[in-house]
């Protein structure tokens, strides 16, 4: 009998867990969004009573369980499945052993632990716009800005699971963006939507004059959404944040390009909704870069996992090998 996968998207305000068959075909989800003001402890309780509830419904004994895998945003050991940082909880999980306080709980399976980027680049890879690919990475868009590198079928973490931080590169650096890392201009908070706020105040005061009611006093509730609101209304201050947030994150893959020289790179993220014109500037900002150094074309494609990328790609992990 095909042993099945089970992965578990753990983020700051979604908690979910999946059942997958090693096709990637999803058998069931289950989901919650009360954990996020939960100890560490309490965390791993609330995933342990899902994954009871998932088995239980479905008919599913561990024994029938290839692995789990977790994906969260932040910095990860590995090997370790350690929690080094994560910006999305306001408990504090630095050095938590994630994996074996999980994995007390169901012994004798496979527990991994992983950076949300990174789970879902191996998901892209075996089942998404990657199939085929021998290298890729994969870059998400988002409340965040990260990536996720494949090279000959394996994920790249680096010695501290900081590879792939492409969001934490710095690509300006006389700007007084600051990020939530502590450095002025990394990309991450000059094009993602956890800093719109920033940017769209920072426009208001550079004179560009908002057309759907944004002022200095709710200036904190833009986000991707409001942005595309924006856009669509041709509000001057959305259509330059969505521009800037496009050119960064064009010349990051400029960056991914001469470091990595991959031949694909898959785009994924909420902000991809901001829609054809935003993912055509990214394009056309990469492409400005290259000045014919290009032999072999990266090719850029979307990312086809869908709304269950996060989940897909935490369970995909168990196949990595």
């Amino acid at each position: 009998m095909e042993k099945l996968l089970c992965g578990v998207d753990l983020g700051g305000t979604k908690l979910a867990a999946a059942l997958f068959k090693q096709d990637g075909t999803l058998i069931a989800k289950k989901l919650v969004y009360d954990h996020r003001k939960d100890s560490c402890d309490e965390v791993v309780q609330v995933i342990v009573e899902l994954l009871g509830k998932l088995f239980r419904e479905n008919g599913v004994d561990t024994a029938r369980i290839a692995g789990i895998g977790t994906a969260l945003a932040g910095h990860i050991l590995y090997e370790e499945g350690k929690i080094i940082t994560t910006s999305n909880f306001p408990v504090n999980m630095q050095g938590y052993p994630f994996a074996d306080r999980l994995g007390a709980y169901f012994p004798g399976v496979k527990i991994l632990l992983d950076n949300d980027a990174n789970a879902q680049a191996y998901g892209e890879y075996k089942y998404g716009a990657g199939r085929g690919s021998g290298s890729l990475v994969f870059v998400t868009v988002s409340t965040g800005l990260g990536s996720g590198i494949i090279l000959d079928g394996k994920v790249i973490r680096g010695q501290s699971g900081t590879a792939g931080e492409i969001g934490h590169c710095i690509v300006d650096y006389k700007s007084d963006v600051r990020c939530s890392c502590g450095n002025f201009g990394c990309a991450m908070a000059l094009a993602s939507g956890l800093f719109f706020p920033d940017l769209y105040s920072m426009y208001m005061k550079q004179g560009l004059y908002s057309t759907i009611d944004i002022t200095e006093e709710n200036v904190g509730q833009v986000d991707g959404r409001m942005i595309l609101e924006g856009i669509r209304a041709e509000d001057p201050v959305s259509c330059a944040v969505a521009e800037n947030s496009a050119v960064v994150v064009g010349t990051s893959l400029f960056n991914i390009f001469s470091m990595l020289d991959p031949e694909l790179v898959v785009l994924g993220g909420g902000l991809m909704a901001l829609g054809k014109d935003y993912i055509k500037r990214i394009i056309e900002e990469f492409h400005s870069h290259t000045h014919g150094m290009m032999y072999r074309e990266m090719k850029i494609k979307l990312a086809e996992t869908g709304a269950d990328a996060g989940l897909l790609g935490a369970a995909s992990l168990i196949l990595e090998g």
